[in-house]
This record gives structure tokens, sequence and C-alpha cells, in this order.
């Protein structure tokens, strides 16, 4: 039974924060764009400059959706690219109308990442109020029996032993 109960746990603990680091590897990819954007805008680039310098930087599908990205900017112009980027979401949003309208990129940076800053720190805070809650199940059915049988095992024996008489 203890086997089953430890072998349940691994599944439901170990399966869980395999898909949350998935989510979140692709997310800070995004933030680490941001980053990078921060930086170069920083140093005075321009957005299509700063987008040129960031792309060989970027690795996996977030990379390819940059290069994609500079690719039909030619074409189409760098804000209608940005607007029709869906991996970037926000953030392309938000750059596209700070480049439409010539607001300062470090400012519309710094915002998206002090936004995705207080994201985070949501989320870690969701996850830290639901662990009493998933800790409950393994208390119950692990500890508890164990705490009763050493706190009520020897008075409920002593009270058997009284009114059976053995042993005396």
């Amino acid at each position: 039974m203890i086997v089953a109960a430890l072998l349940a746990a691994s599944v439901l603990f170990v399966r869980m924060p395999t898909f949350r680091r998935r989510v979140v590897e692709v997310e800070s990819t995004v933030a680490d764009l941001a980053r990078l954007l921060s930086i170069a805008a920083a140093a005075g680039l321009p957005l299509g400059t700063a987008f040129e310098t960031v792309a060989p930087e970027i690795r996996g599908p977030l990379g390819d959706e940059v290069k994609d990205l500079l690719r039909s900017a030619r074409t189409i112009g760098l804000t209608a690219a940005l607007l029709s980027s869906t991996t970037l979401g926000p953030l392309g949003s938000a750059l596209a109308r700070a480049h439409a309208s010539g607001s300062p990129l470090t400012q519309t940076l710094d915002a998206h990442l002090t936004a995705h800053s207080a994201e985070r720190v949501g989320r870690a805070l969701e996850i830290a109020r639901t662990a009493p809650v998933k800790v409950m199940i393994p208390l119950a059915l692990l500890l508890l029996p164990g705490f009763t049988a050493l706190v009520v095992g020897p008075t409920l024996l002593d009270h058997v032993m009284d009114v059976t008489r053995f042993g005396r």
C-alpha cells in the first residue's frame, strides 16, 4: 500500500512540473528576447536593427519566428509584421505600437518585462497557495495512520490488557 501511494505521488508530482517547465521555457524565451531587445535599444539601435542583431542569439521556435518576422518586415513593414506575429503575443503588439508612434523602445520593453515579472510572481504565489491542498492527501494517507498508531496504540493496548487481564 505504501509503495502504491509513493508511486501515485511520484506520478502526480513529477509529471505536472514537467508540463509547467515547458510552458515557462517558452515564456522565458520571449522574456529573453525582450531583455536582449532592451539592451540593444538602450545602446541606441532602432527596432529593426535591434531585431537583426538579436535574431542569431534566439534559438528554437521563437528564433524561427523572429527570422520570419524580419523577412516579412522587408516586404510589409516592421509594424505590420509585428502585429501579424502570433508567437510574440503582447510583446509584438506593444513593440508595433511603440514603433508606429515613435515612443521610446526602452520604456515599452521595460514595461513589458515588469508585467512579465509580476505575472511570474503571481503564478508562483498561486502555486504556493495550492501546495497545502496538494499535501493534505499524502499527509492523511501516510502520516496520520502512523501518528494515530503511535499515540493511541499504547493507550488502547493498555485498556485491552486491563479488560482481558492478559499478561497479569
